[in-house]
């Protein structure tokens, strides 16, 4: 039974791992889209003889209300605000506006101070605090050996602010990869750790399919010029309603 548990284990470390490391990649592609799709969409108003400052102005409330934004005026370029920004993962149009006001509730869980843990989180969290406290007697900057070099310890330092930042945002993973490195014993709790790693799984996928769902990453994926006029066109649709292409061919 240990043996199946742990191979189970494993399984679920793995795929943890790999949903974790596609929401990052996912992300990145957005934010590496933002500034194209904020290009297109100029151009494609000027192509259509579209005043985005004068649409902006009409519709400031709005979009402030859509992006939660306390801004007394909204940018003069694109609705998207700052394309660095979560608010500029605009949603597709199948996500509702409720879906879109509550997205900034989506990380409090994380946040312990606000969140009342479950039994297994709670003991969970506290198996890897341990693991945690024995990689500080090893990283922290009081016990690092004087006979290292700067290099030696700036990499060090490096890990030890890495396994405290994983400890606060409950990517165990990375502490057991640290365990490992470092000879550390890991926890055995395995059936507690696999329920852990299948809400935790669920809930980067969720955030993986909305992600997806946004015109950053639906722009990304556009081949042609006139894929890309569509999410436009599209958004446009969202932001200003259908009467915008009134007068577009």
């Amino acid at each position: 039974m240990a043996i199946s548990a742990k191979l189970r284990w494993k399984r679920y470390l793995g795929e943890l791992r790999f949903v974790h490391d596609e929401l990052g990649f996912i992300k990145e592609i957005c934010g590496d889209a933002g500034q194209d799709f904020q290009t297109h969409y100029e151009d494609f108003c000027i192509r259509n003889n579209i005043d985005l400052k004068d649409l902006n102005k009409q519709h400031s409330q709005k979009l402030q209300d859509l992006y939660n934004k306390k801004t007394s005026q909204p940018t003069e370029q694109n609705p998207q605000l700052d394309s660095n920004t979560e608010c500029a993962l605009i949603p597709h149009e199948s996500v509702s506006q409720e879906n879109v006001n509550s997205a900034s509730e989506e990380g409090r869980p994380q946040q312990f101070s606000e969140y009342e843990m479950t039994r297994d989180e709670a003991e969970i969290h506290e198996s890897f605090n341990k693991i945690f406290r024995k990689l500080a007697m090893i990283l922290h900057p009081d016990k690092l050996s004087q006979d290292l070099t700067g290099t030696e310890r700036e990499e060090k330092l490096k890990m030890f602010k890495e396994a405290k930042s994983a400890l606060e945002e409950r990517r165990y993973f990375v502490l057991l990869d640290m365990a490992q490195q470092f000879s550390i014993a890991l926890p055995r709790n395995y059936k507690q750790q696999i329920r852990w790693m299948k809400k935790e799984i669920e809930s980067l996928s969720g955030k993986v399919s909305k992600e997806k769902e946004t015109y950053n990453y639906l722009f990304s994926e556009c081949e042609t010029e006139e894929e890309k006029d569509r999410i436009v066109k599209r958004f446009m649709r969202q932001i200003f309603g259908p009467q915008i292409f009134e007068n577009i061919a």
